[in-house]
């Protein structure tokens, strides 16, 4: 908690700090960058996927090829990513076009660090925010209504399969038919008791693939809707939880074994036989000389009404998505926007699809997403977003402070799920008290 408070300072002070440098820093941008869009340098672009790195190049260089200008993609781990932000908010140097994610926005947006991409988004006849999903782009528009980021992406999650070990186990394979119970059952079948082989492979710090989806077909629910009040006490989301415990204790490796691997080699390496995979996964699963083995269904859901059949909200699949932002003191800032207008146009995001970096945020381009691979049938992220699940925004606040604790408030009932409930409202008093502070 205190080091967020000291990154708050941080942030806010950038604001009064000389800006020692231009938005590329040392990233290779030249000095004489105009603000004409006539640059000769280059743009420091800044992702932390290096799946998707190719293919964010291909379409930079497209983008290049028309400008002039040179974009040069380069990752940097999760971790070091928001280092480098921090830091250069508070020295100046921070890159010129970046990715935004929900869990870090509200700061940034608070700050003033980020480029106003109003006046440029009024301007451009490529660009209506109303192609986009309306939830992202709340999520990068503050309280006055400044847009500083462009969606990029948006994510469905899926369940992916191990069509070998199914057939080893003489079980049927998921279909778009099963509930969270059949999840389950398929899961104790699949799960050896010498350790050598588990049903399930879910890594409970991962919230969005895992067991946020099922708190919310359950009908409960992480936050409200005003992001003022914890839901994790609510009854139906106790009920949720409970689910997940029994899969977390029947069905999967222990959480330790799973924290020490990668987030998908248990599943890739065939020790585990199911697992829920957001579609941003998809790039990298495409690596993998077994690929072919893998099947995917749409995620399961709660048959609430006991009739055998999925009803409205029964299935929902929590989706987010990335925006393309530029710095506030970025030294060609039209140059800079210029980028994030091809990167998010139906042109370039078509392109995105195409390529098979991930679906793409404006409405109607992820297509050709679903055609990127002929190893899998990819249509039950896209049927997700069309109709065959209730999207749910994943659940933020100002700081969400209150989702990182919630990962270590956890831990007693991931290795004793019978404390679920009593886990679930301490969990809830916890976020409610730190909500409380963010009202503030």
């Amino acid at each position: 908690m205190k080091l967020r408070r000291v990154l708050a300072m941080v942030l806010a002070a950038a604001l009064v700090l000389p800006a020692l440098a231009g938005c590329g820093g040392g990233g290779g941008k030249s000095e004489e960058a105009s603000s004409d869009g006539g640059d000769s340098g280059v743009l420091d672009v800044k992702i932390w996927d290096s799946t998707q790195q190719e293919g964010i190049q291909t379409i930079c260089d497209e983008w290049s090829e028309t400008s002039g200008i040179e974009a040069k993609v380069e990752v940097v781990t999760w971790d070091d990513y928001w280092t480098l932000l921090e830091a250069g908010a508070s020295g100046g140097t921070m890159p010129d076009v970046f990715w935004m994610h929900s869990n870090n926005i509200q700061k940034y947006m608070d700050a003033e660090l980020l480029l106003n991409l109003n006046d440029y988004i009024d301007g451009d006849e490529n660009i209506d925010m109303t192609n986009y999903y309306e939830d992202i782009v709340e999520l990068y528009t503050n309280d006055d209504g400044i847009h500083y980021a462009i969606p990029k992406d948006y994510d469905t999650v899926a369940l992916w399969y191990n069509k070998t070990l199914f057939d080893e186990a003489n079980l049927e394979y998921p279909t778009n038919d099963w509930t969270w119970e059949d999840m389950y059952e398929a899961g104790k079948a699949l799960t050896k008791e010498d350790g050598s082989q588990y049903g399930m492979g879910e890594n409970t710090d991962r919230n969005q693939e895992f067991y946020y989806n099922v708190i919310y077909s359950y009908g409960g629910y992480v936050i409200n809707e005003d992001h003022t009040e914890s839901g994790m006490a609510d009854p139906k989301t106790i009920e949720a939880m409970e689910m997940v415990g029994k899969m977390v204790q029947d069905c999967m490796p222990p959480q330790s074994i799973l924290a020490e691997n990668g987030e998908i080699d248990l599943f890739t390496s065939g020790v585990c036989a199911m697992r829920l995979f957001g579609s941003w996964r998809v790039a990298a699963l495409q690596e993998f000389d077994n690929a072919s083995e893998w099947g995917v269904a749409q995620i399961p859901y709660h048959d609430a009404n006991g009739n055998g059949q999925c009803d409205e909200g029964e299935r929902v699949s929590i989706y987010n998505g990335l925006g393309w932002s530029a710095s506030a003191d970025c030294s060609n800032p039209d140059a800079a926007y210029s980028l994030i207008s091809y990167l998010c146009s139906e042109e370039g995001q078509t392109r995105q699809a195409e390529l098979g970096v991930t679906q793409s945020a404006y409405i109607g381009t992820s297509d050709a997403w679903v055609n990127c691979s002929d190893m899998w049938d990819l249509s039950p992220y896209l049927d997700e977003a069309t109709g065959a699940a209730e999207l749910v925004i994943m659940p933020y606040s100002r700081s969400a402070v209150w989702a990182e604790n919630m990962k270590e408030e956890f831990v007693p009932a991931w290795n004793d799920p019978s404390t679920m409930a009593d886990t679930c409202k301490a969990v809830a008093e916890s976020m409610n008290n730190a909500l409380a502070q963010e009202q503030q």
